[in-house]
């Protein structure tokens, strides 16, 4: 694929890849400063499309699935989110289950376990009622962390 600088240079940031993401692992992307990372991930969340080529989720062009169905099979955490103010590092988790979610759907046990084992995983449990914003900037990237887990995506 191709991407374009997304501030309207001519220059294509990445050129010819081919990136294939294993299901059930966490995957990061590494490198030096201006070589496409973050203009990868934002093509990967449908922020910015291909000048050139496609991103395939299962085959499919992620620009051509609802919203809902990517999030409920491709999980993404910005470098730098903002959570909203007094939000507690559970009821931060509880939001990445909100593709799995109809509207005015009550929690599920699945939900409620998804959420536990992220926090878990992500080593907040004792930290779930704390409000995200009084955290230490680690803590806070932990909690981010436990969202990410909770939504509970193959990718």
């Amino acid at each position: 694929m191709k991407l374009r600088f997304p501030t309207g240079g001519t220059g294509d940031v990445v050129h010819d890849l081919t990136l294939r993401i294993p299901e059930g692992a966490v995957t990061s992307i590494i490198g030096r400063n201006g070589c496409g990372k973050s203009t990868l991930l934002r093509s990967l969340a449908r922020l910015m499309a291909p000048r050139k080529g496609a991103v395939l989720l299962d085959g499919q062009s992620i620009h051509s699935q609802p919203t809902k169905e990517i999030a409920r099979r491709l999980g993404l955490l910005a470098q730098s989110p903002v959570a909203p103010e007094a939000i507690t590092v559970e009821d931060l988790a509880r939001r990445g289950r909100y593709p799995h979610q109809s509207l005015l759907q009550p929690s599920s046990e699945t939900d409620r376990a998804a959420v536990e084992r992220a926090l878990n995983l992500a080593g907040m449990t004792d930290l779930r009622h704390r409000a995200v914003d009084q955290l230490s900037g680690g803590q806070r990237q932990r909690a981010w962390i436990a969202m990410a887990l909770a939504q509970d995506t193959p990718v």
